[in-house]
């Protein structure tokens, strides 16, 4: 067993390991890893298991914190769709683990993993390595056998509604072919996080950088020729699309509403390019309310969960981390 670390892992050993994982999402391919070295105050890490010059198992881990004081106490390291195992061999997952807990220990106060698909059989040796199981929620769409006109019919009829009327009043989407759009798109969503959302956001080079290797899909949401709304489509060419982030101008126009064309491009974009599985991401957690899950599941996606698992490095900092985080989304104005 020999273990590579970052650029050390062949490119092309690195994409073939991908191509039959049954656990694979754009989240764990080349071009997000480099995407996140690309531009300051970003960082990932990425581990290879290998055997025989053959990779046997791999996770992309991205390094996250906020900036000024909170940097200390934000330090975390999240792993969008989990590590992948070749032929689901436990060994080999132990082993991962083993050198996930030797880079992170002292590199991050807690460790996220985001699950997309069913990692339920994995759950003891997860937890035998002190990762904890807490239940999440994500929406997901089978597009396999559709297409546009059948697309509609899966969603609910205010949905579909309120598509035709804002194409009737002469908004449409792009594909976006170049920065200006990106950074069109990007601004009305930082809008959307400080107004709203109030959670820490990627800076602009992030997703342009992304969007420059290919693996990055934007839509932009147009009415008289300006961008009203977009999304940011991490893609799996063949396989999977995620929406990694979506946004529209609030109260723009009573009749076009530009979030739901966003959402409506992206999908169409999967019937177009053979792509049969549509992610939305987050749901939020069983027996909370959470506003957004009744807006995704309204485009006809199914409720999973999958959860995600969590381990905290540092209990004192982590609960300061914690207050900090509660405390700034309180007071953003």
């Amino acid at each position: 067993m020999e273990i590579l670390i970052n650029d050390s892992i062949p490119i092309a050993a690195w994409k073939e390991f991908l191509h039959n994982n049954i656990h694979v999402t754009p989240f764990q391919m080349p071009e997000f890893y480099s995407a996140h070295n690309d531009v300051v105050g970003r960082s990932a890490m990425a581990l290879a298991l290998t055997e025989s010059g053959s990779i046997m198992s791999l996770v992309v881990i991205t390094l996250q914190k906020e900036s000024g004081l909170k940097s200390y106490f934000s330090r975390r390291g999240i792993i969008y769709g989990g590590p992948l195992i070749y032929n689901d061999s436990l060994r080999n997952l132990e082993f991962l683990l083993n050198q996930i807990d030797s880079y992170l220990n002292k590199k991050v106060i807690y460790a996220e993993i985001r699950n997309f698909s069913d990692y339920s059989n994995y759950i003891p040796l997860f937890q035998k390595y002190g990762w904890e199981y807490s239940p999440h929620y994500d929406i997901q769409i089978d597009l396999s056998g559709h297409d546009k006109e059948s697309l509609m019919k899966l969603f609910a009829y205010n949905r579909r509604r309120q598509i035709e009327q804002s194409m009737k009043s002469g908004a449409s989407v792009v594909l976006c072919n170049n920065d200006e759009q990106v950074r069109a798109v990007y601004l009305i969503l930082k809008q959307n996080y400080h107004d709203r959302v109030k959670l820490p956001l990627p800076e602009v080079d992030f997703f342009l950088r992304y969007f420059h290797t290919k693996a990055l899909k934007v839509f932009a949401v147009l009415h008289n020729d300006r961008i009203i709304g977009g999304a940011f489509c991490p893609v799996l060419d063949k396989k999977s699309l995620f929406t990694y982030y979506y946004c529209g101008l609030r109260d723009y126009n009573k009749k076009i509403f530009p979030t739901h064309l966003a959402i409506l491009a992206s999908l169409e974009y999967c019937i177009e390019n053979n792509i049969p599985h549509f992610d939305f991401m987050g749901a939020g957690k069983p027996g909370l309310e959470y506003g957004v899950r009744k807006y995704k599941l309204e485009f006809g996606g199914k409720l999973v969960e999958y959860g995600r698992f969590v381990k905290i490095n540092n209990p004192f900092l982590y609960k300061i981390g914690k207050i900090g985080l509660q405390m700034s989304k309180k007071f953003i104005r």
